[in-house]
């Protein structure tokens, strides 16, 4: 593996799960047989729906491999416990998983899911502007993080006078209607959550340049011992993907199932993204480029992180 990349000062400072997880590294991690099911890390919002309604529908045992679907509170947790070696596959955004990328061999497999508008600025009751934002939440490493910096830049905001505050992404909408911050970048559902209770959306991520993108992450060790299985997950996601997109209601149901999602919330956030299963592109590459130098350039990791190195590209036919 390549020398670490990740800065102590940047993000561990700001993931404290993530140093906590990573104290199970000391032995290389064993491959499972291949005749265990394939354990399988996801948030706990609609963006995973694909799992979700593959989970509920029966897809999975339909293509002939078991799976154990654990949700955790958002992507970042569940690449965590990839790192952690208590799950085999995860999904997380590009920036959540590529500031993990030196502390478990992971194989990004595919993409899962994209989206110009599922991630949204949101501005505190009373703000109309976003040139007159003074203090930003952050997910520190997360999309969050990136299309902040992403914002700063469009409206010509003075970097040096911003004040950054750290969070999860369930405290932000709370920290923004105390006043505590003045706007937020974040996915669904804490967007609509915020505007809920008087907050407004000024923009989405499409509005400075960025497409997002959610990869169906594996272990190295899964990928070597399991490949057909981590075949038969995707599969089975891409087929509960297209319900998404095509039968929202029936999707939404399966949601609910499972995670207890009102169907409602489902719903209404479902349209802003493209829930599918695909491989990498040469435009994909592109854009992680640009997230990857923002990584670096703001000392979240020291230099590049060379992702390519690890993306299977090729790997899921579709």
């Amino acid at each position: 593996m390549k020398k670490s990349y990740i800065s102590r000062r940047g993000f561990m400072a700001s993931t404290a799960g993530l140093a906590a997880s990573s104290l199970v590294l000391g032995a290389p991690s064993i491959a499972r047989a291949a005749s265990a099911p394939i354990r399988i890390g996801v948030g706990s919002d609609p963006v995973f729906a694909g799992y979700f309604v593959a989970q509920h529908e029966g897809f999975f045992k339909e293509e002939g491999v078991e799976v154990n679907l654990q949700t955790y509170s958002g992507g970042g947790d569940a690449m965590n416990a990839l790192v952690a070696d208590q799950v085999d596959l995860a999904s997380a955004s590009e920036s959540t998983i590529m500031v993990r990328m030196n502390r478990a061999e992971m194989r990004p497999l595919a993409v899962v899911y994209y989206s110009g508008l599922y991630v949204k600025l949101v501005l505190r009751p009373g703000l109309e502007d976003p040139k007159e934002i003074k203090t930003f939440g952050i997910v520190p490493g997360s999309i969050s993080d990136y299309c902040t910096g992403l914002t700063i830049q469009h409206f010509g905001l003075d970097a040096t006078s911003l004040k950054m505050v750290p969070s999860g992404p369930p405290e932000l909408p709370a920290l923004l209607l105390r006043g505590d911050i003045d706007a937020f970048f974040a996915w669904e559902p804490w967007p609509a959550t915020a505007v809920d209770q008087g907050a407004k959306v000024a923009l989405t991520s499409r509005d400075v340049g960025y497409t997002d993108t959610i990869w169906a992450t594996s272990s190295a060790a899964m990928l070597e011992s399991n490949p057909e299985g981590l075949q038969a997950v995707l599969r089975a996601v891409k087929r509960a993907s297209d319900i998404v997109q095509n039968d929202p209601e029936r999707a939404a149901e399966g949601v609910k199932a499972i995670t207890r999602i009102p169907v409602e919330t489902t719903l209404k956030v479902s349209k802003d993204m493209v829930l599918t299963v695909r491989d990498f592109t040469d435009a994909d590459y592109e854009s992680f480029d640009g997230i990857a130098k923002f990584l670096a350039d703001n000392k979240v990791t020291e230099g590049l992180v060379p992702y390519r190195d690890y993306m299977q590209r090729g790997f899921y036919k579709g």
